[in-house]
């Protein structure tokens, strides 16, 4: 009986390697709520929303998945939010390489740049958004 692929959690590889290019914004999936979200600030949230694997076999290194992740980043002005998007997509750039315990990054796009989502009137929070996708390879088994 042949062993299914599982390829990597690529929004956890995401979420780690923007975390440690960026140790002063807290990078998540899920966000604080109300108050306790001010208090992290500034954040990136990111949530996948699609993209299909390529599936060629386990031990092949074209198997990947490419995910799609809409990225929000938070902070207290609308200028400050843009900056952390425009930092998010400049470290974005550097991540084609880099890899975790769970996967290697093998590539990157950025489908749309920075825009403005914005937040609930009076909460004191501004955000920033934009769609970025990756290629995110299994690690390779040593031999």
């Amino acid at each position: 009986m042949t062993t299914p692929l599982v390829l990597p959690d690529s929004k956890k590889v995401a979420i780690d390697l923007l975390g440690l290019a960026m140790p002063d914004a807290y990078v998540a999936s899920k966000l604080p709520e109300g108050k306790a979200l001010n208090a992290v600030l500034p954040a990136v949230r990111v949530l996948r929303v699609g993209g299909p694997p390529d599936m060629r076999g386990w031990s092949d290194p074209a198997t990947r998945d490419r995910p799609r992740f809409s990225i929000d980043c938070y902070d207290t002005t609308d200028g400050a939010a843009m900056r952390l998007a425009m930092r998010v997509c400049a470290e974005w750039e550097l991540l084609p390489n880099q890899s975790t315990p769970d996967g290697i990054v093998s590539g990157i796009s950025q489908e749309t740049g920075p825009q403005d989502r914005p937040e609930e009137p009076n909460t004191g929070i501004a955000r920033v958004g934009m769609i970025l996708g990756m290629s995110v390879r299994p690690p390779l088994p040593n031999s």
